[in-house]
């Protein structure tokens, strides 16, 4: 055949695999394009699956939230307290376990037991209750000081000393007192436990002294316990009014109580964020959450999934009934606009923001533009092979 003949054979080998392997990958191409018609990636639902599916959807009930219907769920007014605590009067000091004492003993003459009156008396340093609520003291002995005032411990005192002192004067000065103090830790700047010795407190006093909360009020709750009374409030509606005083022995705890929402598909901030303010709306969501992304978000498609809504739907008595509810949101009508504004977010709502269409159309033709550039590149190598055939 001579070594002409076997480069022809060769090249037409060639020629015909290239032209196998370009068939072959326009095939793959149109079966990429049948499965992208079929499952179009994309961060969620599409609009039209939520429009037609929903109603019947694990339950949910889909409402198109028009100027009428947004009255059903306006964003919650803030709510005052019922009053203020004000500046209250200096409450009773009682003596409890732990507390340290300064006691001062005088007699009104010399010669006595203990120093004179005009000496300044004898005093005692560091007189520590102890766990049974009792102090000691020379002359005295032990003596049951728990839940009295200072001035009453001075009194029993008085009464001790009486048959072995001359007219016996006593002080008694709390020095330090963990049962006139109250306890403020959790979210707070600077947690201790604070006297009320130098005046009372109020709430707000309190958390005050200890640097104030670390977060804003609206995602800190306050619990006050007492004794076996535990009481939980939003430290917003504390602030609000509902400021109170506290008594001897309080613990207060700040703790956080995040309100939160999550964004979802074609805005420009993807993820879970803390609400800004206390009585959040749609519009403050849209905010947080950057906006709709312009290049791909459907500005018809906007939708707030919420899990448990007291006013999912009607029954036949006219009485609503709860439920997970999805609400639709068409940002292309002006009055919208009003509307995304009167709207109440909740607590764990999800904002989801669908693809458009013509992205969706956009991402059908991509297979077909990637198959056509490989057939066209296909057949520009399998023309120049036949050509070098020719030659």
């Amino acid at each position: 055949m001579g070594w002409q003949g076997a480069v022809k054979s060769v090249r037409g080998a060639f020629v015909y695999t290239i032209k196998t392997v370009a068939v072959r990958q326009f095939c793959l191409g149109l079966v990429l394009l049948v499965l992208s018609g079929c499952a179009i990636p994309r961060p969620g639902p599409a609009e039209k699956i939520i429009n037609a599916e929903s109603a019947d959807l694990a339950g949910f009930t889909l409402i198109d939230v028009t100027a009428e219907k947004v009255a059903n769920y306006r964003v919650q007014n803030v709510v005052e307290g019922a009053g203020t605590a004000g500046v209250p009067a200096a409450p009773a000091i009682t003596l409890s376990s732990g507390d340290v004492l300064r006691v001062r003993i005088a007699e009104s003459k010399e010669g006595g037991l203990f120093a004179p009156l005009i000496a300044g008396g004898t005093a005692f340093e560091n007189v520590r209750v102890d766990y049974k609520g009792m102090i000691s003291l020379p002359y005295a002995g032990r003596v049951k000081v728990a839940g009295l005032e200072p001035q009453q411990v001075e009194d029993r005192l008085r009464s001790r000393l009486a048959g072995v002192t001359f007219e016996p004067q006593v002080y008694v000065e709390i020095v330090s007192d963990r049962g006139s103090s109250v306890l403020v830790s959790g979210e707070v700047k600077a947690a201790g436990r604070f006297s009320l010795l130098e005046g009372p407190l109020t709430l707000i006093d309190a958390i005050s002294k200890a640097g104030g909360p670390t977060k804003a009020p609206h995602l800190i709750d306050v619990i006050i316990r007492h004794g076996k009374s535990v009481k939980r409030m939003p430290l917003s509606t504390v602030m609000s009014g509902a400021n109170q005083q506290i008594r001897a022995g309080d613990e207060i705890t700040l703790v956080s109580a995040s309100k939160v929402f999550n964004a979802l598909g074609a805005v420009k901030k993807n993820g879970q964020t803390e609400f800004a303010t206390p009585n959040p709306t749609l519009m403050d969501a849209l905010a947080q959450a950057e906006g709709l992304d312009l290049t791909t978000a459907s500005n018809t498609g906007v939708f707030v999934f919420r899990l448990h809504e007291p006013k999912a739907w009607l029954d036949a008595d006219n009485r609503w009934q709860p439920g997970p509810v999805i609400f639709k949101f068409d940002m292309s009508k002006p009055e919208t606009m009003f509307i995304a504004q009167a709207f109440g977010m909740r607590n764990d709502d999800t904002l989801y923001v669908t693809v458009a269409p013509s992205v969706e159309w956009v991402k059908q033709l991509q297979p077909i533009a990637a198959t056509m550039n490989i057939v066209k590149g296909g057949a520009t190598v399998a023309r120049s092979l036949d050509a070098m055939q020719g030659n």
